[in-house]
């Protein structure tokens, strides 16, 4: 178990429950969510961004009882739970398991907003360059530690506030029959489209690695809830406002239709209001990223008897080579597939799964005794 103690002048305030998971839930999912929900869920999108939110709070709750249990054993995150429940060597490989699925998060977020500025903006750009310029940026965030992170999830969700009112340009364009007939899509459809939507709710079950960080972790609980509703409340607006300005066709042909949205937008003094959303959207993905190179690292300095500064360093190099490996459009879309069912089996069936061992585990414990 991992019981070092952290040092106040690194440790969280408890609304940091909010902004971390909501900024970790906000990025590459804002671009894909309207073309890949609807996909299989129809003009019925909206009704699985409602159920996504419903069930990512019930796992929300799950996760914080899981903590909140384990504060009684040590450290309580993931690593101290599968050291504690599975001993050394199998809690090991699970946690280096947890280590891969958070370089999955990282790199598919990373290469995929790549692939919409090479697109849109910077079409000779090559994958190489872009990708240390952006670690190198990763390096300078993550060796301020957690608290520079929790300052970059603020100014994230700042920017994200300040985006979200050119949403309502939709709003002259609507046309409400684009959302009848109602409830038309098949259950099944809609829960197939549930699967589809991890890869936009994934992100907040983060705050089982940064949770001990937190000054009063007592005081989070209504924070990270209220992350979830702001984040539903958030995805639900856009995929209603997308609904009705693209009819079902348009949005199967648009890679990002929220770019080309915005490539709508016209302002006196900005004709190109894309640029600008685009380059908002580095900072809205910034922290998502940031935070899934602090976790690798960290997690590697418990695993190895290695310092973390020297464990972010070979985390950036790693994901500025896994950068390189998809080469075209179909392998960044693979790879995004991979994290959407990696993120959908990681959320929705191993956090109960481990919950309930930890549960059966208390109870033989409380027997025993």
């Amino acid at each position: 178990m991992l019981q070092d103690k952290i040092n106040e002048t690194n440790q969280l305030p408890p609304n940091s429950a909010f902004f971390i998971p909501y900024s970790m839930q906000m990025g590459v999912g804002l671009l894909a969510f309207l073309r890949t929900i609807p996909a299989e869920a129809g003009r019925d999108a909206w009704v699985t961004v409602i159920l996504s939110g419903f069930i990512t709070l019930a796992i929300m709750a799950i996760i914080f009882r899981l903590l909140e249990t384990e504060r009684k054993f040590g450290r309580p995150d993931l690593f101290s739970i599968h050291q504690r429940l599975f001993g050394k060597w199998i809690g090991g490989l699970l946690n280096f398991l947890a280590l891969v699925y958070i370089a999955i998060h990282g790199v598919a977020f990373l290469r995929t907003y790549f692939q919409v500025i090479n697109v849109w903006i910077f079409p000779q750009l090559p994958v190489w360059e872009f990708s240390i310029l952006f670690c190198l940026l990763l390096w300078y965030i993550v060796l301020g530690g957690i608290r520079v992170i929790g300052g970059i999830c603020f100014m994230s969700f700042i920017i994200l506030v300040i985006m979200m009112p050119t949403n309502a340009f939709a709003v002259q364009y609507a046309h409400f029959s684009n959302l009848l007939p109602l409830f038309e899509t098949s259950p099944f459809m809609v829960l197939k489209s549930f699967i589809t939507a991890a890869q936009s709710f994934g992100g907040f079950e983060m705050i089982l690695f940064f949770y001990p960080f937190i000054k009063k972790p007592e005081a989070a609980r209504k924070w990270g809830y209220f992350a979830l509703l702001t984040s539903t409340y958030t995805y639900l607006t856009i995929m209603l406002l997308s609904l009705l300005y693209f009819n079902q066709p348009e949005l199967q042909k648009l890679l990002w239709p929220i770019t080309t949205y915005w490539k709508r937008i016209n302002f006196p003094l900005f004709s190109h209001f894309d640029i600008i959303g685009i380059f908002s959207i580095f900072w809205i993905l910034l922290p998502s990223i940031a935070f899934s190179v602090w976790a690798i690292s960290r997690g590697i300095k418990h695993l190895f008897p290695v310092k973390q500064k020297i464990a972010l360093i070979f985390v950036l190099i790693i994901f500025v080579v896994l950068c390189q490996i998809p080469k075209n459009g179909g392998d960044l879309i693979l790879l995004n597939q991979l994290y959407t069912q990696a993120a959908f089996y990681f959320m929705y069936a191993y956090i109960p799964c481990l919950f309930l061992i930890q549960w059966i585990s208390g109870k033989v414990r409380q027997k025993s005794s």
